[in-house]
């Protein structure tokens, strides 16, 4: 420190000062002609080099003066409170490695403050207008009480407008309504209460507006608009929580973010999917304890960041508008030419996340309505342990996965319900333990590929669904679904889906409007609008249901229903048909016969008891297999038809043989034959004589025993002829019922 200025030197203003510091009392310089005082004599006051001014009482109680000079106390040991009120300060005050009782420098002007390494044994109070136009340095600094900047500008023409890194304060930072011009930097400080920064505007849009990298926090961290008022906290900068902990409530509701630098967000999309991108928000890796609540009005113009963020409690998004609305526009345009863009512009990057509660995005009964993400949320293995709500949620990113949740867990269920996205929902690989809710969800204007082809609108592949998967009632993917591999616990409901189509005329459709291979689920419902089939193919291979529902519309587009390998238990349709209906609706939607299909709806009826109903899918089958055999197939099969049923009709197989018959019986009953051997006298029995003749193999002796001459010749032929094909046809039924049980 600079040395002492001698006693008999001092003003008659610095002599009340230094009679009010003997006493303690408070001395109000405000309006005086002199309000000058010597920084280095309250310096010399506060380390006791005026020995015959300190008393019992000695404090500083100093109000509207102005400092000349500068105030050099580093270093120094002050056992007494230091009080300055509306001083004005012609240098930076310079407290580097000085402990001192108490500081209170409310409602004073200062060029900056030198504090590094500060020690305050209470609270240190920077608050009620507390101006600085330089740094406030408060790096390694220790207070044993609260840090107080409520109220205060900090507006530093550096870019750093607070310096606290590594700061420990045994209480809370109260910096509500606090106002400042460039950075605010707390990179591993340790707080035993609070850091509350409720309705303060941080100004650096160049750089950071707030660092709290490793910040530890034992209570709360409040940036929000608080109770009063309707000021938020507003950042124009990024505000980085890096690797920071908060042991309780993290509060952003109703913040603003804006202005960060790296301009609408936007990301390149490297060949092995990693993203760069410029941040509002950083707080990758932060760990919550209780609450995450970025809701009610929150708005970030630009890229939230939570990857691999620990939140103990529930992250609420709420009311929240996360992105750029300036980066859809383009989006759009590129679709509508039938381009992929390469830049992708990201609203909420929280890969890795893991909540304990809920993820909340419900819409409020606030002003601020529904969710909002301009651009694409990224949620890849994320862990939500309870239930994730997004349902009437607005997603905004036109051509792109606008909502990337491959490898997503969800404890309890997914609602979808009433979302509208302009973008695809891609969730591959997502284990929900319960229900996955798109009721009402109107996926537009889906994902496109670099050829140009349109993605599905719904992406599930290779998903675990523990209960219910619902797309029903409203629910439109422009893009189709897919549910590749997906296993469903009990129901997937499709009812009154819309699934392929155009948003507008002109823009690129899906070749497949379902594509469910290999889908597993105890209930499977596939009922479409009237009038409204699905715009594209569905494809059902290897899929597998216990109880199938479907409808007229789903079997109207030729070849557009594929059915290799898939099974199910039970079928119905909504409204209920016969089974020529879905003979006909098969041969509606497999112009070539394939098998399979009329195996299986064969078993459903065999299995069910109705065995009639069995018979005539088998009796179809048999005829569309025929049918594409060629001439001598279809005769063949027309033979078997209309003889034996394909034998599964053995009863017209009498029928026929009691038709020829009868016609020999009364064709021979009027036209006697001659006898062959003169020594014989037969018994002329027209009866005996067909049957023998129809009969093969078995020799009743008549028909040797006769000269067939005339038309008898051809009748007996015709006769022998009509035995033989029903013996064969016969057999051939046997043989496929025997080879059927």
């Amino acid at each position: 420190m600079p040395g002492l200025i001698d006693a008999g030197t001092l003003t008659a203003t610095e002599r009340a000062v230094c009679a009010a510091y003997r006493g303690g009392d408070r001395i109000d310089l405000s309006g005086l002609a002199d309000a000058a005082v010597r920084g280095q004599v309250v310096a010399g006051l506060l380390t006791g080099g005026y020995p015959r001014f300190t008393g019992g009482q000695s404090r500083i109680d100093l109000v509207g003066a102005t400092v000349t000079g500068e105030l050099d106390l580093s270093g120094a040991r002050i056992e007494v409170v230091a009080s300055f009120s509306g001083c004005t300060f012609e240098r930076p005050p310079n407290l580097e490695m000085a402990e001192l009782v108490g500081l209170s420098l409310r409602g004073c002007t200062v060029p900056g403050l030198h504090a590094r390494n500060l020690r305050v044994r209470s609270d240190l109070v920077l608050e009620s207008g507390f101006t600085s136009t330089g740094v406030v340095d408060l790096t390694d600094a220790t207070v044993d009480g609260t840090v107080r900047l409520a109220a205060s500008r900090l507006h530093s023409r550096s870019g750093r407008a607070l310096l606290a890194a590594r700061i420990r304060a045994s209480g809370s930072i109260q910096a509500t309504e606090m106002s400042a011009r460039g950075e605010i930097r707390l990179r591993g400080a340790q707080l035993g209460g609070s850091l509350h920064l409720t309705q303060a505007r941080l100004v650096n849009p160049l750089g950071d507006a707030l660092d709290g990298t490793g910040l530890t926090i034992t209570g709360n961290l409040h940036c929000d608009r608080g109770e009063r008022g309707t000021a938020a906290f507003d950042a124009a900068g990024r505000v980085v929580l890096a690797g920071a902990r908060v042991g309780g409530d993290a509060v952003f509701s109703g913040a603003h973010l804006h202005g960060a630098r790296g301009g609408n967000g936007q990301v390149l999309v490297t060949p092995r999917g990693s993203t760069v991108e410029r941040l509002v928000l950083d707080a990758d890796r932060l760990r919550v304890d209780g609450d995450m609540r970025l809701d009610s009005g929150f708005v970030a113009e630009g890229v939230v960041g939570l990857r691999s963020i620990q939140v103990g409690g529930h992250l609420v998004l709420s009311g929240a508008t996360l992105g750029h609305r300036s980066a859809v526009r383009p989006l759009a345009e590129a679709f509508r030419a039938g381009k992929a863009v390469d830049a992708v512009p990201v609203a909420l990057v929280a890969d890795g996340a893991e909540v304990a509660g809920d993820l909340e995005a419900r819409p409020t009964h606030e002003p601020h309505g529904a969710f909002r993400a301009y651009g694409q949320v990224r949620l890849v293995d994320a862990n939500i342990h309870g239930s994730a709500t997004l349902s009437k949620a607005r997603l905004l990113g036109p051509g792109l996965d606008v909502l990337f949740a491959d490898r997503l867990q969800v404890g309890g269920t997914l609602f979808l319900r009433g979302l509208r996205a302009r973008g695809s929902i891609r969730l591959q690989n997502a284990s929900i333990g319960s229900s996955l809710d798109c009721s009402g969800a109107r996926l537009l204007v889906p994902r496109l590929r670099a050829d140009g082809s349109v993605k599905p609108s719904l992406d599930a592949r290779s998903a675990s669904i523990g209960k219910d998967l619902f797309c029903s009632y409203g629910f439109r993917a422009d893009g189709g679904v897919r549910v590749r591999m997906v296993e469903v616990g009990k129901m997937a409901s499709f009812r009154r889906a819309r699934l392929g189509g155009r948003s507008r005329p002109g823009q690129p459709m899906a070749d497949k409007a379902f594509s469910g291979y290999g889908l597993r689920a105890h209930e499977l419902a596939l009922t479409f609008p009237p009038n409204r089939p699905p715009r594209g193919i569905v494809d059902l291979t290897r899929a597998h249901a216990v109880s199938f529902m479907d409808s007229a519309e789903l079997w109207t587009r030729p070849e557009g229903l594929l059915l290799e390998d898939f099974v199910y238990e039970s079928i119905e349709a909504r409204p209920d048909v016969d089974v020529r209906t879905r003979l006909a609706w098969l041969r509606t939607v497999q112009p070539d016969f394939v098998p399979g299909p009329y195996e299986q709806l064969i078993h459903v009826y065999a299995e069910s008891g109705h065995e009639e109903l069995a018979r005539r899918v088998q009796l179809e089958r048999q005829r569309r297999r025929y049918a594409e055999r060629g001439p001598a197939g279809r005769i063949w099969g027309f033979l078997q038809e209309y003889t034996v049923g394909y034998g599964y009709r053995p009863w017209l197989a009498i029928v026929w043989l009691l038709v020829f018959w009868l016609l020999g019986t009364l064709w021979f009953a009027g036209h006697v034959m001659t006898k062959l051997d003169a020594d014989q006298v037969p018994v002329w029995n027209p009866p005996l004589l067909a049957t023998d003749l129809l009969l093969p193999i078995v020799d009743l002796g008549q028909d040797s025993m006769w000269r067939m001459v005339g038309p008898s010749q051809w009748i007996a032929g015709v006769l022998i002829a009509v035995g033989w094909i029903l013996a064969s046809t016969a057999a051939a039924g046997a043989a496929r019922v025997l080879k059927r049980d």
